[in-house]
């Protein structure tokens, strides 16, 4: 018993038991609305016609109360049995006799429900629930009680009763059996992609996906939705991975070429001065690159969850403070052309990360006798800041690499210039977050242009462009 009561609790929960369970109550409301209507509309044109009649059977009987000497035999026989058997008729005439229909005497006994219609006219139920309508009128000191036998509301009131009672039964089996069928086949697609979900958390497997049915749309669109979560999450996972892997190779070099120093200064430090300070030297660098490392590392972990606000940002303003700033330790000549009021959708700490990344990175890799130039400008629908240097050009294999974690075209080189390869990745995140999109281009004869287009402002028009990768 417990074991049944604990199958129909999850039962119940599921979408083929909440189908049928709503069908069959909708299709119990309706029959019994239909059918309340039917009787209720019937039943009122049936009164009115009993209503009718006995306003007929009145105009008789008071026509035969006009006479000197009335023959109320007669008139009963003649009226009553011929023309309306369901009328039944009690009279008081002016000196107290009572006449009496047949079968009157019974059928206006007390004990019936009675329903009062007016001062004159009530129903009562009795007898298998028939109605009866009782009628009451006086003339001439006569006083005449009528009661109809309303036989034929009886009838449809039974029929209307069996036949709603028919159809509820026949739509409660025939349509259960259908909804449940119905209902079955429209959640087996969804059932399929329940199950493979359970196996790919059981099984922890996530290169496994999940079979998309082309019907119906609402388990399609779960399905391919699932998987392209999925997607997602073992990109994001491979990513963490290499991202871990690669952050551990980065430290660790470091951190072995510190060990290495501290154990040459306990071998060698008391007889050669002349390594301690080479030693501390080489520490003191290395612990430095380890410190931007590690800082560089938690800026991409805080942008990993992070999502700016963005809002008006005037880039020749930003551009124009971090050139103040940049100037001053530049070696290489450096030009700059940045157009007034050129704004931008964006957050401005992010731009202001991203251009001081840029002309630092153009720094590293620009030979002394190069040049670095920054361009901030907009057209008709986006704004850009391009940063371009004289230094070796990227080849186009290398072009979207550079953009990546811990990826150096030329590791030597980096390494030298003090370089983890985590400074661009950082760079396209940050304008990712902006809504905009970077990339890299070669300049004729020699050289390269990174550039960063982000949706555009007017201040004025508020023209906005949806931004594009190239």
């Amino acid at each position: 018993m417990k074991n049944w009561m604990r199958t129909f609790r999850l039962k119940r929960k599921t979408t083929v038991f909440q189908m049928n369970f709503w069908y069959l109550l909708i299709l119990l409301l309706t029959a019994l609305f239909i059918g309340t209507a039917a009787i209720i509309i019937v039943s009122y044109s049936l009164y009115k016609g009993t209503e009718q009649e006995a306003e007929y059977v009145e105009y008789e009987l008071i026509h035969e109360s006009k006479e000197a000497h009335p023959n109320w035999d007669q008139a009963i026989n003649t009226i009553l049995y011929n023309q309306h058997p369901n009328f039944y008729l009690h009279i008081q005439t002016p000196n107290g006799k009572q006449i009496y229909s047949k079968g009157s005497e019974s059928i206006t006994d007390q004990n019936a429900y009675r329903i009062t219609l007016s001062v004159f006219s009530s129903i009562s139920f009795k007898k298998k629930f028939v109605p009866i309508y009782e009628y009451q009128f006086m003339y001439n000191g006569y006083k005449f009680k009528l009661f109809i036998r309303m036989v034929s509301i009886h009838r449809f009131i039974v029929l209307m009763l069996r036949v709603m009672s028919l159809v509820v039964l026949s739509g409660i089996l025939i349509g259960a059996l259908a909804i449940y069928r119905l209902s079955r086949r429209l959640n087996r697609p969804l059932m399929q992609a329940t199950g493979m979900i359970n196996k790919i958390t059981e099984t922890n497997d996530l290169k496994r996906r999940v079979y998309v049915p082309e019907l119906p749309k609402e388990v399609h669109d779960l399905a391919l939705a699932f998987n392209q979560l999925m997607d997602q999450l073992d990109k994001q996972i491979e990513r963490d991975h290499r991202f871990v892997s690669d952050a551990s190779h980065e430290l660790r070099t470091p951190l072995a070429a510190i060990r290495g120093h501290v154990e040459l200064i306990q071998r060698h430090g008391a007889g050669h001065p002349e390594v301690i300070e080479q030693s501390i030297h080489f520490v003191d660098q290395e612990s430095k690159r380890m410190q931007r490392l590690i800082e560089q590392l938690l800026m991409i972990a805080r942008l990993d969850r992070r999502s700016g606000k963005l809002g008006p940002v005037n880039l020749s303003m930003v551009a124009r403070n971090v050139i103040s700033d940049y100037t001053a330790s530049v070696t290489q000549r450096f030009t700059a052309d940045v157009t007034d009021d050129v704004y931008a959708l964006a957050n401005e700490d992010y731009v202001h990360q991203v251009i001081v990344s840029l002309l630092g990175n153009a720094r590293k890799y620009t030979p002394e006798d190069g040049e670095i130039r920054i361009i901030v400008n907009r057209d008709a629908r986006y704004a850009c800041i391009r940063v371009q240097n004289s230094g070796p050009q990227i080849p186009d294999a290398e072009k979207e690499k550079i953009f990546t974690r811990f990826y150096r075209p030329d590791q030597s080189r980096s390494s030298a210039a003090g370089g983890s390869g985590l400074g661009l990745a950082i760079v396209r995140q940050l304008v990712e977050l902006d809504k905009g999109a970077i990339w890299v281009r070669n300049i004729v004869p020699a050289g390269n242009e990174f550039v960063v287009r982000l949706t555009g402002y007017d201040p004025d028009k508020k023209e906005t462009g949806a931004p594009e990768s190239e």
